[in-house]
């Protein structure tokens, strides 16, 4: 049994290491917010949670929705050119024309941000700096990821991480926690990352970006679709929110927030793998070989590993909420036990999504995406006003269910890929 364990660790060393960094590099995303549920009151965290909720959705809508295209077009570009100048020009434009668009969001509709949220109007314009730092990390994560440096994209990931959990714990020290101090931080930090890595970047692949029309339509093009999918994804994962906002107080939105931070950690690291197997799939997307072992062995250990992590998780959940936060919060554990099922099934089909990226079949998870998303706040009508918060968790577990089972019978319907010798 050792020896097994040992050689699997050995086969699956690379993977370790990325997924190891990688989530380091996530952990800012999960750990802020926990921590802050810590130092803010459930009313606080409630209002702190709607006002990154607006951020999430342009994030998703407008500046992630380019990422993924930038790695696939940009990874053929590399393979083909050796750089990737071509790529990182259209990417920039289409990032310059996305905060411009926040910006005026921002000014023709800061009063409803307001009311919605609960923050000033001046926590509302610091929401355009979250944005901007969002723009800068991501930009220079998937220009990394589009020259296969998945290990260095990690690394710089990583950096922004410890750099952003510094800034956290200096202002704890020394100054009071607020709401407007740590907004500021998701722009500090990734200017302070890029500022330090930049040493470690070969210009010649990037530089000088290079305008190409050609190259900027099939970004566009690619990215038009990610945009209304980014959009589902955010409404999906957040979504709830607005339904939430009608029925319950800003205390239940917290402690639902809470419950649903963990429940994102999970996802996370899900989409850590996808992302880490993306550009392997780019590239070998026609040798069915090597994509029958990706489907099969791979998969089948990396899923068997996941589902015992969450089931610990399940079990373990009430024991760690107990012994870091307020009684306040207690519910947030039920909520994430909830949305363990939910977990599950996006780890269970969630491989299938590099392979239909790479085959470009990006309208069918768009599609389903926002098919998802009218089956989610539909429910979450439907239950949030019978049995409070628990009602959103409840609804998003069937909708993840639903979109398993969705992904699952198109794969093997469109997909001519054996899954067995």
């Amino acid at each position: 049994m050792l020896k097994w364990i040992i050689h699997e660790l050995k086969e699956a060393k690379t993977l370790l290491a990325y997924g190891s960094v990688k989530i380091g590099g996530h952990i800012s995303d999960f750990l802020v917010p926990v921590i802050l549920a810590t130092q803010f009151s459930p009313g606080t965290f409630g209002a702190y949670s709607l006002g990154m909720m607006i951020v999430y959705f342009f994030n998703s809508a407008l500046i992630l929705s380019s990422s993924k295209p930038a790695v696939v077009f940009g990874n053929e570009e590399f393979k083909e050119r050796g750089r990737i100048h071509h790529t990182m020009a259209s990417r920039m434009i289409i990032l310059s024309i996305a905060l411009a668009a926040f910006i005026i969001l921002v000014y023709l509709f800061r009063r409803q941000a307001v009311q919605f949220t609960g923050l000033t109007e001046s926590q509302v314009w610091l929401l355009v700096l979250v944005l901007l730092g969002y723009s800068i990390l991501n930009f220079f994560s998937s220009m990394l990821m589009a020259l296969n440096q998945r290990i260095l994209e990690s690394v710089f990931l990583l950096l922004n991480a410890g750099v952003s959990i510094l800034y956290l714990f200096v202002i704890y020290l020394f100054f009071d926690v607020t709401i407007e101090k740590v907004l500021v931080m998701f722009f500090v930090a990734p200017v302070i990352s890029v500022c330090l890595f930049l040493p470690k970047l070969e210009f010649k692949e990037v530089h000088p970006p290079a305008f190409d029309k050609e190259n900027l339509i099939k970004m566009a093009d690619f990215t038009k679709w990610m945009v209304f999918g980014g959009a589902g994804i955010y409404l999906l994962n957040w979504g709830d929110n607005i339904i939430l906002r009608r029925f319950v107080t800003m205390e239940d939105i917290g402690v639902y927030n809470l419950g649903y931070q963990f429940f994102k950690g999970t996802l996370m690291s899900i989409a850590i793998v996808k992302l880490y197997f993306l550009p392997f799939i780019s590239q070998h997307i026609d040798n069915e070989e090597k994509i029958f072992t990706y489907l099969t062995i791979k998969r089948g250990k990396i899923f068997l590993l996941g589902l015992l992590i969450l089931i610990g998780l399940f079990f373990g959940m009430q024991h760690i909420l107990g012994l870091l936060y307020s009684p306040h919060y207690r519910g947030a554990a039920t909520v994430f036990q909830i949305l363990t099922f939910a977990s599950i099934c996006s780890l269970y089909t969630g491989f299938y999504d590099p392979i239909i990226d790479s085959m470009k079949r990006y309208q069918f998870i768009q599609l389903l995406t926002l098919a998802g998303v009218v089956l989610n706040l539909s429910l979450d009508y439907l239950l949030i006003g019978r049995i409070g918060y628990i009602g959103a968790a409840v609804a998003t577990a069937i909708t993840y269910f639903f979109l398993a089972l969705a992904r699952e019978i198109y794969f093997r319907r469109n997909f001519k890929i054996s899954m067995s010798d």
